[in-house]
């Protein structure tokens, strides 16, 4: 484990905000899986941030959701049918292949690309 991750989940006294790689720690999710959550509504940042901007969290609803099963169960699905998502489009992404001017499949290291020899 991250030794600042066991840090900071070892305090006995959290901060007031924390920011969204601690909100990830304290709720046993991946950092990247924060941004998820937020998109889906099931997370509200601290105020209005601008997209890309630092997004910092309220500790005690943080913590709330943190004992709602409910809210869980919503959170690990939103996140497992984004991820389910993305390797279903990059499944797709493998399976188009450029083709050649006769129409075949490019074949990686074919120098013979448009039929002649």
């Amino acid at each position: 484990m991250n030794p600042e991750r066991k840090e900071f989940l070892n305090l006995l006294s959290l901060p007031g905000r924390i920011n969204a790689t601690e909100a990830a720690w304290r709720l046993g999710f991946e950092p990247d899986h924060i941004s998820i959550l937020v998109s889906a509504g099931l997370l509200k940042p601290l105020g209005n941030p601008p997209a890309g901007a630092m997004k910092f969290f309220l500790t005690t609803d943080i913590e709330q959701k943190k004992a709602d099963a409910k809210w869980f169960t919503k959170a690990s699905e939103v996140i497992r049918l984004k991820w389910k998502e993305k390797n279903e489009r990059a499944a797709q992404n493998r399976t188009r292949t450029p083709a050649n001017v006769n129409g075949q499949p490019h074949r990686s290291g074919d120098n013979n690309q448009h039929g002649r020899t």
